[in-house]
C-alpha cells in the first residue's frame, strides 16, 4: 500500500456498472476514498460535497456528456483545479483532443487494462500528494524564518537573492525588493571580492562555509554592520556524493544565515 495516497479521494463517473466496479477493485488496495456517479448530473452534484482529488470521467455519458461536465467544472473557480482523467474508447481520438483542450490532464482507454488504469491514476495522485508536501514545506520554512531575528536568505547559482526574510527590515530593506538583486550589492566594498570568491568556488571544503565575516550596508543611514554568515550549498544530489568525481549533480544555490 502506498501510504502517501491513503485517504485521497477519487470520483468515478461511469454509466457502465461493470466498468466502474473494475476501476473500484483496481484502486481499492490503495486505501483511497472512492465514490461513483452514473451520469453527468450526479457527478456535478457530488463534486462540491465529496471534493475529489481526482475525477475519472467517462466521455460518453448519457445526457450531459463527459466533455460538458469537464467544461462546467473548469468554469467553476472552486473546482477548476481538480485533475480530470477521461475514460474513452480507442476510436474517440477527437474526444481526447477536445478533452485536453477543455483542461483534462490524461485519459484511459477502453477496454480497460489493469496496469494502465493503476499507473495513470496513481501517477496523478502522487503529483497531487507531492505538490501538497512542497506547499507544506514552503509554509513551514517561511513561518519559521519569519520569526527569526537573524538574516536568512537564499541565492541562486549567480548569487542573486531568491528569498529574504523579514529581518532585513532592520537594515532598512523590504525583503520583496531584494529578490533578483546580487547579494554583493548589499555588502561593504572591501568584503565583495572575498564573498564572491567563497560563494562561487564550491570546492569540497566549502560545502558549508562557517563564520564568514561580512559587513552589510544599512539602507537607513549607510552604516556598515558586521555579521557572521554560515552558507550552505544546495545541490540536486545528496551532500555526501556531491564532490565525487563521477557524480552527476547541479549546483542549485545557497542558503545563508547571518548573525549580527
Amino acid at each position: 500500500m502506498d501510504y502517501d495516497l491513503v485517504g485521497m479521494k477519487v470520483l468515478i463517473v461511469e454509466d457502465m456498472p461493470d466498468n466502474a466496479e473494475l476501476i473500484h477493485k483496481i484502486l481499492k488496495r490503495l486505501g483511497l476514498k472512492i465514490t461513483l456517479a452514473a451520469d453527468g448530473e450526479e457527478a456535478l452534484e457530488k463534486v462540491p460535497t465529496f471534493q475529489p482529488d481526482v475525477i475519472l470521467l467517462d466521455v460518453g455519458l448519457p445526457g450531459i456528456n463527459g466533455l460538458e461536465v469537464c467544461q462546467r467544472l473548469k468554469q467553476d473557480p472552486i473546482n477548476k483545479e481538480i485533475p480530470i482523467i477521461f475514460l474513452t474508447a480507442f476510436s474517440d481520438s477527437s474526444d481526447v483532443s477536445k478533452g485536453f483542450q477543455l483542461g483534462g490532464v490524461d485519459y484511459i482507454t477502453k477496454p480497460f487494462r489493469r496496469d494502465e488504469v493503476f499507473i495513470r491514476i496513481t501517477n496523478q495522485l502522487r503529483l497531487i500528494s507531492d505538490h501538497r508536501k512542497v506547499i507544506m514545506k514552503d509554509f513551514s520554512f517561511k513561518t519559521i524564518t519569519n520569526q527569526i531575528p537573524d538574516l536568512i536568505f537564499q541565492l541562486d547559482p549567480d548569487r542573486k537573492i531568491t528569498f529574504a526574510n523579514p529581518a532585513f527590515a532592520t537594515l532598512g530593506y523590504a525583503p520583496e525588493d531584494l529578490e533578483s538583486q546580487p547579494v554583493e550589492s548589499l555588502v561593504a566594498e572591501e568584503d565583495k571580492a572575498d564573498l564572491i570568491s567563497k560563494l562561487s568556488d564550491r570546492k569540497a571544503e566549502s560545502l558549508i562555509i562557517h563564520d564568514m565575516k561580512i559587513h552589510f550596508i544599512s539602507q537607513k543611514d549607510a552604516s556598515v554592520i558586521p555579521y557572521s554568515v554560515d552558507a550552505f550549498g544546495i545541490w540536486d544530489a545528496p551532500h555526501d556524493t556531491v564532490f565525487e568525481s563521477n557524480a552527476i549533480n547541479n549546483f542549485l544555490g545557497t542558503l545563508c544565515i547571518a548573525k549580527a
